[in-house]
C-alpha cells in the first residue's frame, strides 16, 4: 500500500486506486454520499467509480465482508499449532512498535526483498521513490518492525492506519527468510495485542473481501488468530458515462472472465463487484415485495 494517494472529504479519508475511489476511513463509518454528492468526487479525482460500505458487522450473511478480529488477543484461546510457532518466532525475533523515521532510514531494504514475493504489474520502488511515498502517508499511519535478535536487523514491518477508534493493516512487507522462520506469526500476534488488548481499539481489520484473487491471508488470519467476516452493505457509483458501458457489459461477464489479457481481468473484477452490488438490490426489492 505504500505509494497509494489519498484525500480527506467531510471528515472522511479516501484513496485513490486504479481509476477507484476507496474509503481509508473504518468500515463502520458512513460517508452518508448520495448520487449528487458522489458524482461531484468522482469528477473532482477523475476517477470512475466510488465504492463504499454501510450496516457494517452486520448479523445477516452478505456477500461483502472485512476480515476482522474484535475479541481480546489471548495466546490461549489459539491452537497449540499457532502458539508454538508464535513461541517459535519470538525466540528468533523481537517485535515492536517504530517510528516513520525508522521505516525511512531501514525499511527500504525490507521491502525490496518482500517485493520480490508479490506477483504485480507494479515497479518497484527505488529509495528515493520509496522515502517519498512513506513521508506522503497519512499522519495516522503507524508503523511495527520485526528485528532479527542474533544480528539486530530489520526484517519485516507493518503499516498500519488507526482511525476511528480502529485499526487496519494496511500492508505487511516480510523478507522470504523472515516469513519461513514465523516472523509473521510474532508480528500479528503483537500487534492484536497492543491495538486491542493494550490501546482498546473496536477491532483490528485485514481489509475487504478480494475479488480480484484468492487472498490466503485472509483464510490465515481467521484460521490462525481468530479474525472473522463482518459483513457489510456494497454501495458503488459510477461516473455517469460508465453507467451505460456496466449493463451493457454485465449479461456477458462470464465470458469476458474467461478472457487472459489484463484488460478482461480488469473488466471481470468490475463486473463481479457490481455483480455482488446488485445482490443488495434484490434483497431490497424481495423485502419490498414481501413488505
Amino acid at each position: 500500500m505504500i505509494g497509494y494517494r489519498y484525500f480527506r472529504h467531510n471528515g472522511f479519508l479516501w484513496r485513490k486506486h486504479l481509476g477507484a475511489l476507496l474509503p481509508l476511513s473504518m468500515p463502520h463509518r458512513n460517508p452518508e454520499l448520495r448520487q449528487p454528492q458522489a458524482t461531484a468526487l468522482l469528477a473532482k479525482h477523475f476517477a470512475f467509480l466510488i465504492r463504499w460500505e454501510t450496516d457494517f458487522d452486520s448479523e445477516t450473511p452478505t456477500e461483502w465482508w472485512h476480515i476482522i478480529k474484535s475479541d481480546p488477543e489471548e495466546l490461549q484461546d489459539l491452537s497449540a499449532n499457532t502458539r508454538s510457532k508464535i513461541r517459535r518466532g519470538e525466540r528468533q525475533f523481537l517485535v515492536e512498535p517504530v517510528t516513520r523515521e525508522v521505516i525511512l532510514q531501514e525499511g527500504h531494504e525490507v521491502y525490496c526483498k518482500a517485493y520480490q514475493r508479490y506477483d504485480t504489474f507494479e515497479p518497484m520502488m527505488a529509495k528515493p521513490d520509496f522515502v517519498r511515498a512513506v513521508l506522503d502517508l497519512p499522519t495516522e499511519t503507524e508503523f511495527f518492525a520485526v528485528r532479527d535478535r542474533s544480528s539486530g536487523r530489520m526484517v519485516a514491518f507493518s503499516e498500519n492506519l488507526v482511525r476511528d477508534g480502529a485499526c487496519f493493516y494496511l500492508s505487511i512487507w516480510l523478507t522470504p527468510d523472515a516469513l519461513k522462520r514465523y516472523a509473521s506469526y510474532a508480528l500479528i500476534h503483537h500487534m492484536n495485542r497492543y491495538y486491542l488488548n493494550l490501546r482498546g481499539l473496536a477491532y483490528v481489520s485485514d481489509g475487504a473481501r478480494n475479488i480480484s484473487h484468492e487472498t490466503g491471508i485472509h483464510d490465515f488470519l481467521i484460521e490462525r488468530f481468530g479474525f472473522r467476516r463482518a459483513y457489510a452493505r456494497l454501495h458503488i457509483a459510477y461516473f455517469p458515462l460508465l453507467t451505460p458501458v456496466i449493463h451493457a457489459l454485465f449479461p456477458f461477464r462470464r465470458r469476458i472472465s474467461q478472457s487472459r489479457g489484463r484488460i478482461g481481468r480488469k473488466i471481470t473484477v468490475l463486473l463481479e463487484q457490481e455483480a455482488i452490488r446488485r445482490t443488495f438490490q434484490m434483497h431490497r426489492d424481495t423485502e419490498t415485495v414481501i413488505g
